[in-house]
């Protein structure tokens, strides 16, 4: 019994995996239990028997793909318990991981986030995710301000500012795979917690630096950019422009299309509140994927700018060390001559 039992679980997951490479060929609207069974190789009447219905089988696949991501994200947070600092690495190597983040599993997330309004198993489950993720993220900057003392750095707008950084990376590896690095993902997203919380993540006070030689601190993170404040802006800006009277888009048409009221989506364009992940990806598909690039572009160039200001200082650094060498390996050989 318990080999069939196991025999069943492979099977399940063969058709699971199968499914996630149909949605990243297909998409999740033209995709068919017979798209499925030719990925995996077997009759659509073995789909059947193990999934009753296109339903039951994409919430199988939303739950794998959430436990995996889970799975990956607790070890982040266990390892949060230790230092907050390495909490949040952890989260951003398990977000970039490579069984997480590739091509296929993120066309899987936001064909879900896209889908979650008009499917309650899916918002229900993508909802509690997020609203997991940030709550541990926030609790994780908490602590980081509370040990460095950093004076005028919200924790919900830093856990914010990283989420939406993380999805928007996430998007470029949709959109760009051939492209995507994701050791330079990793990267930008230290570089922003470099310029958030220097003392945890390698910029000591610049006094410190000036004594040692080191190089020099990144640049101040510029607040017009990141945090909350600045992507609501910019997302009511991006909203004003295509909708009435300035665009051509109703505000009721929209607010619909989301699954939200007019009222919601009003806050979001005067700028007082701004949509979860999932009601962004369904917001990209009701207006226009442009809408993406002009809310989270800036973020991005701020943190290539970080990065490179930092990368910059460490060659600096390195070329000052070589010379010293250099001397240093002049001097002693003249001794010897001598």
């Amino acid at each position: 019994m318990a080999k069939v039992e196991a025999v069943k679980e492979v099977r399940r997951k063969q058709l699971i995996d199968a499914t996630i490479r149909a949605i990243g060929r297909v998409g999740y609207a033209g995709l068919t239990l017979t798209h499925v069974a030719g990925e995996a190789g077997l009759s659509p009447g073995i789909v059947n028997f193990y999934f009753k219905s296109k339903d039951q089988l994409l919430v199988a696949t939303l739950e794998q793909i959430a436990e995996e991501y889970s799975a990956f994200w607790q070890a982040a947070i266990d390892r949060g318990k230790i230092s907050p600092a390495s909490g949040l690495e952890a989260m951003i190597e398990a977000d970039f991981h490579a069984s997480v983040c590739n091509p296929e599993k993120v066309s899987v997330w936001y064909a879900f986030w896209a889908e979650a309004r008009n499917k309650p198993a899916y918002r229900e489950l993508v909802s509690r995710l997020e609203e997991d993720y940030l709550e541990q993220t926030e609790e994780l900057c908490t602590r980081l301000i509370s040990e460095g003392g950093y004076e005028g750095v919200e924790a919900d707008q830093a856990a914010a500012g990283l989420n939406a950084m993380i999805d928007g990376l996430w998007f470029d590896c949709l959109m760009a795979p051939g492209q995507f690095d994701r050791q330079y993902a990793k990267r930008t997203c230290l570089a922003y917690l470099a310029a958030l919380f220097p003392g945890h993540f390698g910029r000591p006070d610049d006094s410190k630096r000036a004594r040692s030689g080191e190089p020099a601190a990144v640049p101040a993170i510029d607040q017009e950019t990141q945090g909350r404040d600045a992507y609501r802006g910019r997302l009511a800006a991006a909203l004003r422009r295509r909708l009435e009277p300035v665009g051509s888009l109703r505000r009721e048409v929209v607010a619909g299309a989301l699954g939200i009221s007019v009222r919601v989506l009003e806050s979001w364009i005067e700028g007082r509140a701004e949509p979860t992940s999932w009601q962004m990806g369904r917001l990209l598909v009701a207006t226009d994927m442009q809408l993406w690039f002009e809310v989270y572009g800036p973020v991005h160039q701020e943190a290539q700018r970080l990065f490179e200001a930092k990368l910059a200082g460490q060659r600096e650094f390195a070329a000052r060390e070589m010379t010293a060498l250099a001397a240093l390996a002049g001097a002693e050989s003249s001794k010897r001559e001598g």
